[in-house]
């Protein structure tokens, strides 16, 4: 194995994210100074923990940043990503707030209108699951809680 695709290797890191929506909401953060994409929108997520699973990290990364419980639903894709700092395989979760109204998150998360979610806003590997998202809505939005 050549050094270059053994470094490549090493950079590699598993990311967990939690896409948490409610009604026609979903849940975004501002990235802070001082790290990759300052100042762009995230979802709630990070990398998995040494021998945890991907929606357990989704999970846990969504109550550290956001302070909210919530329910993974589905696995909705998942995207591979090159950056400067190394390759990311990324995994979306559609996840619900296990409150039964609409929970306040902790800063810098906040609920935004789907209709809202530009692509040019987050990093680009987030564009797919932005461009899903906007496609449930124009389908006729999304499925309200029971």
């Amino acid at each position: 194995m050549n050094d270059s695709l053994r470094a490549s290797e090493q950079n590699e890191q598993r990311v967990a994210v939690a896409v948490v929506h409610f009604e026609d909401l979903v849940l975004v953060g501002r990235r802070p100074a001082g790290r990759p994409w300052a100042g762009y929108l995230e979802f709630p997520g990070g990398r998995l923990q040494p021998g945890e699973g991907w929606e357990q990290a989704a999970l846990r990364e969504t109550r550290e940043e956001t302070g909210l419980s919530v329910r993974i639903e589905k696995h909705l894709l998942t995207v591979n990503a090159d950056y400067d700092y190394g390759r990311l395989e990324i995994r979306f979760f559609s996840a619900v707030p296990a409150a039964e109204s609409l929970p306040t998150p902790r800063a810098p998360f906040f609920w935004l209108d789907i209709a809202r979610l530009l692509p040019e806003d987050f990093p680009p590997a987030n564009a797919a699951v932005i461009a899903q998202l906007r496609q449930r809505l124009l389908d006729g939005g999304s499925e309200k809680r029971a």
